[in-house]
């Protein structure tokens, strides 16, 4: 049956969070290997579930190619955004702009940008401390697209990492270089240069078939004392959260099976799938409307995978029925 998130958000108590005596927002980053895969729209539509919920949420819009997180809640781009940050002129609290829905406020990212926009990974370190002060619940960052430095930063300091890809062969190619990309990122800092620069040629003479045999991260790991070998076991305490977004099959809606097994076997790892979106016609119709789609039709299925997307991550434990 159709669930209603409103309905269902009735019996959720706020719990309305002081100045003074609060606990640091949780951080969570939506990310993606490949621009064009919905990424923007996905965050917005958790920042309404968890709303729904009963929980406040803040996005910051770190695309830097193109921040429109404004646009999917029908707003005008505010002169002031994180910008203003990061030069230090405004703090993340000054800079939050309340949007139409109940409990979600979000930071305007670079939308006045004329000339490329690069953020280091040491502003990243300096932001994420300042995105835990705010004052809300949940931090919800929509990053922009590919595997540069700052974003595998932003992704490794989070406490929840989606990933979110889409069935189209060329964003699940580059999904999987994106998962490569991180978890060599992730080892650098627990690596000697000379044991992590062993580690990236061997698995780029792996790619071109130069070594003969299966390259596995975790085999090479434990064979150098260069590399901590147990650092997988982190990987997989805070997981990669795969959505898969457009679905418009079933063997769509299966493929972030498929992919979470392919990680297991060729990064020794695993990553949490944590469900299919299925691919519906009136989310483009909402954003040329310029209308949140689970605003403006809030009892379709599109709006129960969500809400079961955002229940898995809020407490898998007590999840309840939503009938």
């Amino acid at each position: 049956m159709e669930r209603d998130l409103d309905n269902d958000s009735q019996d959720v108590v706020e719990i309305k969070r002081s100045h003074t005596d609060r606990t640091p927002a949780k951080i969570w980053t939506v990310a993606s290997g490949k621009g064009g895969v919905g990424k923007t729209f996905v965050t917005s539509s958790l920042a309404i579930c968890l709303s729904k919920m009963g929980h406040s949420v803040t996005i910051v819009d770190l695309d830097l190619s193109g921040a429109n997180i404004h646009t999917m809640f029908g707003l005008s781009p505010s002169t002031e955004s994180i910008r203003h940050f990061f030069e230090g002129t405004k703090t993340l609290q000054e800079l939050t702009i309340e949007t139409p829905i109940p409990r979600v406020s979000y930071i305007q990212g670079f939308w006045d940008a004329w000339a490329p926009t690069d953020v280091t990974v040491e502003q990243i370190r300096h932001l994420v401390p300042e995105m835990r002060k705010l004052n809300t619940d949940i931090v919800l960052v929509d990053l922009g697209a590919g595997a540069i430095s700052s974003h595998l930063e932003m992704l490794k300091l989070a406490d929840e990492k989606i990933l979110l890809a889409s069935p189209e062969p060329t964003t699940i190619e580059k999904t999987y270089r994106f998962i490569e990309s991180f978890v060599c990122y992730s080892l650098q800092e627990h690596s000697i240069p000379e044991a992590y620069d062993h580690m990236i040629k061997t698995l780029r003479e792996s790619r071109s078939g130069l070594t003969g045999k299966h390259f596995s991260f975790r085999t090479y790991l434990k064979q150098n004392s260069g590399i901590q070998p147990d650092h997988f076991e982190g990987l997989m305490s805070k997981p990669l959260r795969l959505i898969v977004n457009s679905c418009r099959s079933q063997a769509n809606s299966e493929l972030g099976h498929s992919m979470k097994s392919v990680c297991y076997k060729y990064y020794d790892f695993k990553v949490d799938f944590l469900g299919p979106i299925d691919y519906d016609n009136a989310v483009w119709q909402s954003i040329r409307n310029r209308e949140p789609v689970l605003i403006a039709q809030p009892f379709t299925p599109l709006a129960g995978q969500f809400l079961a997307t955002c229940k898995h991550l809020i407490d898998p434990k007590e999840l309840r029925a939503v009938i």
